[in-house]
């Protein structure tokens, strides 16, 4: 294969990639907050059209839906401040920036080590329970943690317990495969 093609299989490859990972993490959001077909259809058409004005038009209205969806108006994996929703939208907007369109080698290495920063202090994304924006985080890292090593998930220890535990929630995981991780340490 000529070095002229490559780059452009590579687009078309990174393209294929993300578009998979993104219909994953919306069929599972979807599913997760019961939006309807219709409320999908409708969301995925604007996304197509504002598409160039905002790359994460997609992930504001999915928000916009989930908080007016009348299941879970009073539902605590919603906000309940200014600053919670400001802190969702801001994970969600890193999760959009920083996993979905990175390509994954990338993400494995910094993005884990960021998260496993962080998840050495805390215990959720935001506050200090279960938020959208740890099961957008847990969709987004779905693919990542199921190639991981037992090895490489104890050394992102932090960001393994937290994946863990929500994974374990079968509300959120919703029939996904169970990601397996070693039950006595390995060093």
């Amino acid at each position: 294969m000529s070095v002229l093609h490559q780059p452009l299989l590579q687009d078309i490859l990174v393209h294929y990639l993300f578009n998979m990972a993104l219909n994953f993490i919306e069929q599972n959001v979807t599913k997760y907050f019961n939006i309807s077909n219709q409320q999908y259809s409708n969301l995925t058409k604007a996304n197509e059209i504002q598409h160039l004005k905002s790359e994460n038009l997609f992930v504001w209205k999915v928000l916009e839906a989930i908080s007016s969806s009348s299941n879970l108006k009073n539902s605590d994996v919603l906000w309940s401040s200014s600053e919670e929703e400001f802190l969702i939208r801001q994970w969600i907007e890193y999760t959009n920036t920083h996993i979905l369109h990175v390509n994954v080698g990338q993400v494995s290495s910094h993005v884990l080590n960021e998260l496993n920063q962080f998840f050495a202090r805390q215990s959720f994304l935001v506050a200090n329970r279960l938020t959208i924006a740890d099961i957008f985080m847990y969709y987004s890292l779905i693919s990542i943690f199921k190639d991981l090593s037992f090895q490489s998930k104890e050394k992102h220890q932090h960001v393994s317990r937290w994946f863990n535990f929500v994974q374990s929630l079968p509300q959120v995981r919703l029939g996904n495969p169970v990601v397996m991780f070693s039950k006595t340490p390995l060093y």
